[in-house]
């Protein structure tokens, strides 16, 4: 198991059910595809002010601003990631990553069959 994701276990441990253990999840997630992004997280996670909870808090500030009259409010996994990225500094997600190539099929003309 990397730095990383020792850093991220640790902090998730006994908060299974809780936003912060699903945060660790996606910045595992982020660090997966990005390498940049792995190595600021892994410096980023061992300071109090950046840690798994004070992510937590962010997020719930987004969502105490934005619940309106709400009594519950959820934040896609799109926008959670545009506000971790935000909070630890992250490089923005580059568009073209694990992408799927495009498909080069042979074109087949079913005229010439007829």
């Amino acid at each position: 198991m990397s730095t990383l994701q020792e850093l991220i276990a640790q902090q998730q441990k006994g908060h299974e059910t809780k936003p912060r253990f699903m945060i660790g999840e996606q910045l595992k997630e982020i660090a997966a595809r990005e390498p940049k992004s792995a190595e600021i997280l892994e410096k980023d996670l061992t300071l109090k002010e950046m840690s798994l909870e004070a992510a937590e808090r962010t997020l719930q500030e987004y969502a105490d601003k934005n619940h309106g009259n709400a009594k519950a409010f959820c934040i896609t996994p799109i926008t959670a990631e545009k506000i971790l990225r935000k909070f630890y500094g992250l490089p923005e997600r580059d568009k073209t990553e694990n992408q799927p190539e495009p498909a080069t099929e042979a074109y087949i003309d079913l005229s010439s069959f007829l």
